[in-house]
């Protein structure tokens, strides 16, 4: 039931879409507290709003209003508890208004408006009630008239000024007396041409004021007034340093317009030359959308994955906006990139860290907000990676991405070139290129800034010339005509000394370049600012305080030379530190170092990071820069320990290869192994199966002893599985085993070999070394590894259907899990054990496990629980139907792992899915989704999950009366499972065979098959595809009076299950398509 509650007028309830005509007025006031509250609120709170009296009289008469609900909608909509009421899952109008407010969305939020908040409704209450009421519908009114000026000042500056004016005339109506509206009129009456109108306008405003308050026009609006009788508009009287500092936005209508036809479309991107204005057209158009956040991405991150990103979200740590409200899974994801959060990193998933950088992202804008990312031709490999996760998140996270790019981006076979191609081929890219701008938008920049509403051609011109439109040069160009003293102020005007008799400003000493312009500027500082400018240049990243206040006695500078530059224009500084202003300026000052020059200003840089603890990369770059090759060597393998075994593995890579080649002469083989066997990790981590290291590091190992040979038979061992000869690292596993010289380390090998037997080897043969493992890390006190153990354990014993054995393993893990507060591992334990009810026919149990998974993860936002839940709910679909809003959630969910490239978790929502459609008789839809099921089991090495998508393909066979088709697939689902020995799954196998033999007209064959199947039955496995399956092709094979016991022994489980369902999910159950057949024999 879908309830939707709207209080921005007279109180209204929707029960699916419709109207619900009952208003009781008391609970309608009840609501409405709940939904501005949001939170629960205590019974004698709204009792002694809405009544009078003791507390007993009030207390009692909110329980009488409450049961007056008693079997209609507004029962759903007020939650009772026993000390409390909250707002019941239900819409409401408040929460929409808020979030349209909050993206800018004006039209949007005013067309919610209906009159007021609760307008109309005048039910008798206290005086609390008034107290509470009043000030509130105030509150929601000035609400809306900060949405209606958004919407005039939207439609003002869309150039809609006809519908921008009657927005101003109806808040006019409520409030005359507003200055700002009023002056708003006048302007929009003139620029649409009716001055006669603005000026009795201005009069009836004028009479208005002195008959009202005994006040004049305030003297802006006397100006504008006296402006318009002469038939023009005032100018803006902005100063100077205003103007360059803030130039106006001038000659982007169509870039504008382009935006806004594709916003909210995926990722928009600008390219244009350095300069041409991308920077400021974005920030213009995002400040206009919502929240923001602008990332940087900068030439010297390149090196550095997630480069521009961490800034932004240390700089939101640093300013206390992280950890806000991200939930703990992901600021736990966060650690992995963001140690400073203070958390254990969780373990490394680099489909969690995206989602966890994504919410970040959200957390800090909000849903609605905008996130601009900066020159992207610089992308690090692990922001690329991350853009297009980002990309294809966007819409479900409510997000809205702008880039800008330089030309560099469309350089051909590129990394970035091949993302942003599958982004194009999705149509989540939607490219535009910036043109510099023109003469007439150049002209209308320079009166915009200097005051004069006419005149100025000839110096645009010359400008123009100078400068080809590159807004950025425009204004160097400018600023450097002040500095020279041949421009300058006069009144509200800009003044020249040509300006009298010049013909085309042919006088006037234009720099040659920007970069003249630049160095002119530069040249007039003092020795340590232009030190310091270098260092900043070189550095290219945000100097914080700390470490600039740490250069500057290293540089022969002081502190007035840093406010100099700042003031001056050279310097930005926001909360991360202090930045060159725009990437033109740095390429000037770099320009002019020697080699010798940089160098001493890389051994300043690196000595300011060293005293104030900076990142160990950062230091190493530039102890490099500098020279000092053997502290590099040493900074790099700080920088790359703290990264391998995190996502930023291959940037640990990075940092091993520069170290090695910074190595010492005479390094010591220990060492020399280390660096190289955790670089030959980090590799394997990212997949990588050509280790360069390999044949080394079997030479050092035979020198060094047998640790070093321990750990490279654990790195074998994971190398093979990566390329999937499971046997030769079940070999490498093994040999770990016989060098493991420590508990820990014989844990670590029995646990690897046990995996590596049930991932490919022999299931069985997994069992003596995952107790021995579990045994290990009880000793030695792992608790974590213990329980990841115990959990495999229970696995096992489901699998050859020790109940017993599975409940005790269970237990234990479920203990420790509960100790260790491992969140995680708890909800995997809780749908391992609804999965073990779905098997054993308690449907009910099961499913209200997966609710509730399903409810959790939503909440928390968890992609992967959320699929592991919805796995659970379309295993229940196959017995009692796939409803439309199951399907319609998985169908999202597809789309959603698909566009993050989860492609195991993709497969099995498709496995499911094509099970459920396959009870509904969906067949070719079911086998689209199986065969993509199978397509991917087969590329990764599934092969338990090879087997159920061969055996339901194998069933669409049957149902199609293909029964050679059928055969063919369901032998090998049952070869698959009899080698794994997982005989509950072959005995379903054996039993679909038989029912394709007998299909095929081989009756005698067809009861073997059924003969097999039921002697490796599992009697406690009394889901619908386990033991009912087996009964039921027995049944079949034999004939009706030879199977007529097994039949009768079929039904009688059937109405069992059927008996312990509420009466809803008992229904379904036996309108299942076997069920029902089963029944009516």
């Amino acid at each position: 039931m879908d309830l939707y509650l709207s209080l921005l007028g007279p109180p209204q309830l929707f029960e699916n879409g419709r109207l619900v005509r009952a208003l009781p007025r008391k609970a309608a006031v009840i609501a409405a507290y709940l939904a501005v509250h949001k939170t629960r609120v205590e019974r004698i709170v709204l009792a002694d709003l809405l009544w009078e009296g003791s507390e007993e009289t009030v207390r009692r008469n909110l329980r009488q209003e409450l049961f007056r609900l008693k079997g209609t909608p507004w029962e759903q909509v007020i939650v009772q508890g026993p000390q409390y009421l909250e707002l019941g899952d239900v819409e409401t109008d408040l929460e929409h208004f808020l979030s349209y407010l909050a993206r800018g969305n004006w039209m949007e939020a005013v067309s919610l408006w209906r009159g007021g908040f609760l307008a109309g409704l005048d039910p008798k209450g206290s005086e609390n009630l008034w107290d509470w009421l009043l000030p509130e519908r105030e509150r929601w009114e000035r609400l809306h008239h900060e949405a209606m000026l958004g919407q005039a000042r939207h439609l003002e500056a869309a150039g809609a000024y006809s519908e921008a004016l009657a927005v101003y005339r109806e808040l006019l109506a409520q409030d005359p007396l507003q200055e700002a509206e009023q002056g708003a009129v006048l302007r929009l009456l003139a620029l649409m041409g009716d001055h006669s109108g603005a000026l009795r306008h201005y009069e009836e405003y004028r009479q208005l004021l002195a008959e009202q308050l005994g006040l004049e026009p305030s003297p802006e609006i006397a100006a504008l007034y006296a402006q318009l009788r002469t038939g023009g508009l005032p100018r803006t009287g902005v100063s100077i340093p205003r103007t360059l500092a803030e130039p106006p936005l001038v000659g982007r209508a169509a870039d504008w317009a382009w935006l806004e036809a594709h916003w909210g479309r995926g990722l928009l991107l600008l390219s244009g030359e350095p300069g041409v204005g991308k920077s400021r057209l974005v920030l213009e158009f995002a400040r206009r959308k919502g929240e923001m956040l602008r990332v940087l991405q900068r030439e010297s991150n390149l090196d550095l994955g997630f480069g521009g990103l961490l800034e932004v979200l240390r700089q939101a740590f640093e300013i206390g906006k992280l950890p806000g409200n991200l939930e703990a899974t992901w600021l736990e994801e966060l650690s992995q990139v963001l140690p400073e959060l203070g958390l254990p990193p969780a373990q490394p998933s680099k489909a969690r860290l995206f989602e966890a950088l994504a919410r970040a992202l959200q957390s800090l804008v909000r849903p609605g907000g905008v996130v601009i990312w900066e020159d992207l031709q610089w992308l690090d490999w692990a922001s690329l990676e991350f853009l297009l996760y980002l990309t294809r998140r966007s819409v479900a996270l409510g997000l809205f991405l702008l880039g800008t790019a330089r030309p560099e981006l469309n350089a051909p076979n590129t990394p970035l070139q091949t993302a942003l191609r599958e982004l194009r081929s999705e149509a989540r890219l939607y490219e535009r290129s910036l043109e510099p701008l023109d003469e007439g938008a150049l002209l209308e920049l320079l009166r915009a800034m200097s005051g004069q509403s006419k005149g100025a051609e000839r110096f645009a011109r010359r400008l123009y010339q100078a400068t080809e439109g590159n807004a950025f040069h425009v204004l160097e160009t400018v600023r450097f005509l002040f500095d020279q003293g041949l421009l300058r102020v006069e009144g509200q005007e800009w003044r020249t000394p040509f300006d009298e008799f010049t013909a085309d400003y042919r006088e006037l000493p234009l720099p040659p370049s920007v970069r003249e312009a630049l160095l002119g500027r530069i040249s007039r500082l003092g020795e340590g600012a232009v030190a310091l400018m270098g260092a900043v240049a070189l550095a290219d990243f945000p100097l914080p305080s700390d470490v600039a206040v740490g250069l500057l006695p290293r540089l022969g500078a002081g502190i007035s030379d840093l406010e100099a530059l700042w003031l001056g224009g050279f310097l930005r500084q926001d909360p991360a530190g202090y930045s060159l202003r725009h990437e033109l300026m740095r390429q000037a000052v770099l320009s002019e170092l020697s080699e010798s020059r940089q160098q001493w200003l890389h051994r300043a840089l690196a000595e300011a990071l060293r005293d104030t603890g900076g990142e160990p990369w950062l230091l190493a770059q530039h102890l490099e820069a500098s020279g000092q090759r053997s502290e590099a060597y040493q900074a790099y393998l700080v920088a790359a320990r703290s990264l391998r075994r995190g996502p930023l593995a291959r940037q640990a890579l990075e940092y091993y290869a520069r170290a090695r080649a910074l190595c010492p002469p005479m390094e010591a083989p220990a060492e020399r192994f280390r660096t190289l066997i955790e670089s030959a990790e980090a590799r394997v981590s990212l997949g990588q199966l050509v280790i360069p290291e390999r044949a080394e590091l079997t030479r050092l190992a035979a020198e060094l002893g047998i640790h070093e040979q321990y750990r490279l038979s654990l790195l074998e061992a994971e190398i093979t599985v990566a390329s999937g000869n499971v046997r030769r690292g079940i070999e490498a596993a093994r040999e770990a085993m016989r060098l493991a010289q420590t508990p820990w380390q014989r844990g670590h090998a029995l646990f690897r070999l046990a995996w590596l037997e049930y991932r490919g080897g022999d299931p069985n043969a997994q069992l003596e070394p995952l107790l021995e493992s579990i045994a290990a890390f009880h000793d030695i006190g792992d608790a974590d590894m213990e329980a990841r153990a115990l959990r495999n354990l229970s696995g096992y014993w489901f699998r050859l259907g020790d109940l017993e054995r599975f409940e005790n393993a269970y237990g234990q893990a479920w203990a420790l899990a509960v100790d260790l507060e491992d969140g995680m591992l708890l909800r995997r334990l809780k749908a391992d054990k609804a999965l073990v009810d779905l098997v054993k026919g308690e449907y009910l149990p099961a499913l209200a496990t997966a609710q509730a998974l399903y409810a959790e993860a939503r909440e928390r936002g968890d992609w992967w629980a959320i699929w592991d839940s919805l796995q659970l709910l379309l295993l229940g679909a196959a017995v009692f139907g796939l409803e439309p809003s199951l399907e319609a959630t998985v169908r999202g969910a597809l789309l959603e792992a698909e566009g993050i490239e989860a492609r195991r978790d993709l497969a099995l929502l498709r496995l499911d899915l094509g099970m459920a459609l396959l009870t509904e008789g969906r067949l070719e839809e079911a086998e689209g989704e199986l065969n993509a099921a199978l397509e991917e089991f087969d590329r990764i090495g599934e092969r338990a999950m090879l087997g159920h998508s061969l055996f339901f393909l194998g069933f669409i066979g049957l149902e199609r009366n293909h029964p050679q088709e059928a055969q063919r697939l369901i032998r090998k689902a049952a070869g698959i499972w009899e080698d794994r020995k997982e005989y509950r799954h072959q005995a379903r196998a054996l039993a679909g065979l038989s029912l394709a033999l007998l299909r095929g007209g081989e009756p005698e064959a067809a009861q073997r098959a059924s003969a097999e199947a039921y002697a490796l039955r599992a009697e406690w496995a009394k889901g619908l595809y386990d033991l009912p399956l087996v009964l039921y092709a027995r049944a079949r094979t034999l004939g009706e009076e030879a199977g007529a016991e097994f039949l009768r022994a079929l039904q009688a489980l059937l109405r069992e299950s059927s008996a312990a369902l509420p009466a809803e999910l008992g229904t379904r159950l036996l309108q299942n398509r076997l069920v029902a057949w089963v029944l009516s024999r």
